[in-house]
């Protein structure tokens, strides 16, 4: 029930109650990953299928993203705390000249919810950030793409890794809005392509099925 709620108090762009009832969710004891997966995550989708439908306008967007980062701040430590800790980390940024930044944001939602260790960059990010997360031991990086010219610098992070002699060391997936499988494959270069936010978690199972469970 308070899920659901949660759901309609977001759609609706209720901020206050989106956060109360976020709160009141974690003191009856449910589970960061229902949280999301359950509650935040479709209030978020029901507000951009809102967008489409000329219901809600740009900044209603923006608001809404406001709205989910408080909210996942209060359940951050709890997702922090799991006790199953996952085989494989890695970071998460927007490539850098690219400042849209919600997909990235449902991504790295999503991967934490699932427990996966996701250390998250911001958005124009240089191309030396994401090749120091590979350094400081990343296993994956995950390039978030919202224009042609992010194509471009999502090539040169790779090139960058791979000129350093880490390419083997890291898997890298890439996904938004400026890209597809065809350019992620043959331009990028890249290990995986998700379309969705939700399909990174199966990426990286898949990438990693040795590695996880």
């Amino acid at each position: 029930m308070l899920l659901e709620q949660i759901v309609r108090s977001f759609a609706d762009l209720n901020k206050e109650a989106t956060l109360s009832l976020t709160v009141q969710a974690i003191l009856k004891n449910e589970s960061p990953q229902k949280i999301i997966l359950h509650g935040l995550l479709p209030g978020f989708k029901e507000v951009a299928k809102r967008y489409e439908q000329n219901d809600h306008l740009y900044p209603d967007i923006e608001k809404a993203s406001l709205i989910l980062k408080e909210a996942l701040s209060r359940i951050k430590h709890q997702i922090e705390a799991m006790e199953t800790k996952p085989g494989v980390k890695g970071a998460i940024g927007v490539v850098y000249g690219d400042t849209q930044d919600r997909g990235k944001d449902f991504v790295n939602m999503i991967l934490e919810a699932k427990g996966f260790e996701v250390k998250d960059l911001g958005k124009s990010v240089p191309t030396e950030v994401f090749l120091q997360a590979v350094l400081e031991g990343a296993d994956f990086i995950g390039l978030s793409i919202e224009t042609e010219q992010g194509v471009e610098e999502a090539k040169k992070v790779v090139q960058t890794i791979k000129d350093a002699g880490v390419r083997d060391h890291v898997k890298i997936i890439v996904g938004g809005a400026g890209v597809n499988a065809k350019k992620a494959d043959e331009i990028i270069e890249a290990d995986g392509y998700a379309e969705y936010a939700e399909n990174a978690v199966q990426l990286l199972k898949l990438l990693f099925r040795t590695q996880k469970s």
